[in-house]
């Protein structure tokens, strides 16, 4: 009987080693692919302030004209300078 208890015992062993094995090897697999995953939105999120920030879409002068910037055309200016 305590053959059977030991080969049982040696068999709970092996499948435990198993299981944590197999879960490590799981969870460094998700890992990599989180890690993928946050760099990409990190890298994407960073080029679109970039590109957002790069670039004047909306002017104003002084007396509250909003004037939109299209790409189109040179720069504008609304209204007089002062000459001094």
């Amino acid at each position: 009987m305590d053959e059977k208890k030991k080969d049982w015992s040696e068999q709970e062993d092996f499948f435990a080693t198993h299981v944590i094995s197999q879960g490590k090897a799981t969870a460094k697999r998700w890992f990599i692919a989180w890690l993928i995953t946050f760099m990409a939105l990190v890298g994407t999120n960073a080029l679109w302030i970039y590109v957002f920030n790069s670039y004047e879409y909306v002017s104003q002068d002084g007396s509250g004209v909003n004037t939109i910037n299209t790409g189109e055309q040179e720069d504008m200016s609304i209204g007089t300078e002062n000459a001094d």
